[in-house]
């Protein structure tokens, strides 16, 4: 992994339009370049999405964990892009339903399988995408959830369709399913589908797993808790029903107070869930409950990293003149902080040279030893975003002079043997990047044969 992070810093370095080859040359030798546990920086997922190929657009799609990038890759419509997207585990919701919609027998057969995210699709009551989540036969899912998907589907395209999407084949037990394909086999099958979902949606369906929560030495918490979890499921209510089961003594206490509490109980049966006793004529009615408040979108705090102007630190072992700047970086390496060495020279005390101007960027960028830490530091992410969060930085401008450096060496195109000799150089050189580059080009001294433009 660290290998793999030092070398897509590297591609954020790149000019734009080499990106995408020097990375095809690095995946050849990598096939799970991008696996890191994390993205790589956005400038490569921007130059692989619009001048990458399709191997290179699938190696990112199988690894990319951003939803927004997830569903690029899928804008593009390409087979082998979502082959890979629907092998991905860390895919989101809405990449899912999109692969759903776009190929359902191809998404049943991914290995990023999500049992929530095929839930939600199940419960989505958008009709093509439960019949793409029906036909995929994976998972192990409440009655409920399936029964409401065929319950959609029948809303929505009748018994054709009802029957088009139980015909589909099946490798899954289900007893909803096969209920369902019975009821299509009937030559009226409106009856006995509306059996077969009201024996798992139906308001008796509702009180037997109400009854079932209550069973056993449960703490009442516990009991709670369940009982809200089960009126969180699609069951279809009929009030009067409860009221009857309230009534009769057939309705736990604890499920009564919930279900009064719910907004769509309508008062006079509200009044028999929290007394046991009809309403009395002349009584006013309680007032129905109030709608629960929509929970709140989840804002990410912002993000720390980029801090705001201040002033330029300490430099350190690099001293207070450009003169002595130039030779300790001359003589010394520079370390990524003081942790293993606190006479060491770090590239806080390199930054704080730069801006207070005693040394420039381009001055200090070809002496810095060794080249993966000047690369790494101001390639990954947070580098590349000081340029335009941060250009005031030492990090933002060695970030610009060390692209330039790569630039001019690249000239226009470089073959894959040196975009791959210097990806397996970079990690362990100990010398300055200058120093690195001559050696890959001394190593390969022959024009190369397809330059990228």
């Amino acid at each position: 992994m660290t290998v793999r992070f030092h070398l897509t810093c590297l591609a954020t370095l790149l000019p734009y339009h080499q990106r995408p080859a020097a990375l095809e040359a690095l995946l050849g030798v990598d096939p799970a370049l991008f696996h890191m546990g994390f993205d790589p920086p956005t400038p490569v997922t921007e130059a692989i999405l619009r001048l990458g190929g399709a191997r290179l657009q699938a190696a990112l799609a199988g690894a990319v964990r951003s939803g927004d990038t997830q569903r690029a890759l899928c804008a593009l419509d390409i087979p082998e892009v979502d082959a890979a997207l629907r092998d991905n585990d860390q895919v989101d919701y809405g990449t899912t339903r999109l692969l759903r919609l776009r190929d359902p027998a191809a998404a049943a057969l991914g290995r990023g399988y999500h049992p929530g995210h095929h839930q939600a699709a199940l419960l989505s009551g958008d009709p093509d995408l439960v019949a793409a989540a029906l036909v995929d036969r994976r998972g192990e899912h409440r009655p409920t959830t399936r029964a409401a998907a065929w319950a959609t589907l029948r809303a929505h395209g009748g018994t054709a369709r009802v029957r088009a999407v139980a015909a589909e084949p099946t490798g899954h037990d289900d007893p909803t399913d096969a209920d369902i394909a019975r009821a299509c086999g009937e030559a009226d099958p409106e009856p006995f589908l509306e059996t077969a979902l009201e024996l798992r949606l139906g308001t008796g369906a509702l009180l037997r797993a109400l009854r079932a929560a209550h069973r056993g030495d449960r703490a009442p918490r516990v009991v709670r808790r369940a009982t809200e979890h089960i009126l969180r499921e699609p069951y279809r209510i009929d009030w009067a029903l409860i009221a009857a089961a309230r009534l009769g003594r057939r309705l736990p206490r604890t499920a009564a107070e919930v279900l009064a509490g719910r907004p769509d109980c309508p008062p006079e049966v509200a009044v028999v869930l929290r007394t046991g006793q009809p309403a009395r004529p002349g009584r006013p009615l309680p007032p129905p409950a109030p709608e629960p408040a929509p929970p709140e979108r989840y804002r990410p705090p912002r993000s720390t990293w980029l801090p705001a102007w201040k002033p330029p630190g300490d430099t350190g072992p690099l001293g207070a003149s450009a003169d002595s700047a130039r030779h300790a970086l001359r003589t010394m390496t520079v370390a990524f902080d003081a942790r293993e060495d606190p006479a060491a020279a770090t590239l806080d005390h390199l930054g704080a040279v730069i801006e207070r101007g005693q040394l420039s960027a381009f001055e200090a960028a070809p002496l810095v030893r060794p080249a993966s830490l000047l690369t790494s530091w101001v390639g990954q992410g947070s580098g590349w975003g000081s340029v335009s969060h941060a250009a005031w930085s030492g990090r933002a401008a060695l970030h610009v002079e060390t692209a330039a450096l790569l630039a001019r060496w690249s000239d226009g195109g470089v073959s894959a043997e040196r975009w791959v000799a210097l990806g397996s150089r970079l990690r362990h050189c100990p010398g300055s990047l200058p120093e690195l580059l001559a050696e890959v080009a001394a190593a390969h001294p022959e024009a190369p044969d397809g330059l990228t433009a």
